[in-house]
């Protein structure tokens, strides 16, 4: 089963998950819709394959950052 996550990127550089989705036309779905809100009309978005080890990394540095003080 394919795996994918959209991300939003901010001008400012910010990236959030949007979500996950189980195929890409399900994620090019949810992109189109974003895009056609005009509050996000700046922003851009990826489409990326979650692949599980990458997750554990990404989620390792996530608790580590908020860990830190």
């Amino acid at each position: 089963m394919e795996k994918l996550y959209v991300n939003e990127i901010r001008r400012d550089g910010e990236v959030s998950t949007v979500g996950l989705f189980y195929s890409r036309a399900e994620a090019e779905k949810i992109v189109d819709m974003l895009r056609a809100i005009p509050e996000r009309s700046h922003c851009r978005y990826e489409i990326v394959e979650a692949v599980r080890h990458l997750l554990s990394e990404k989620q390792a540095k996530r608790t580590s950052i908020f860990t830190e003080v």
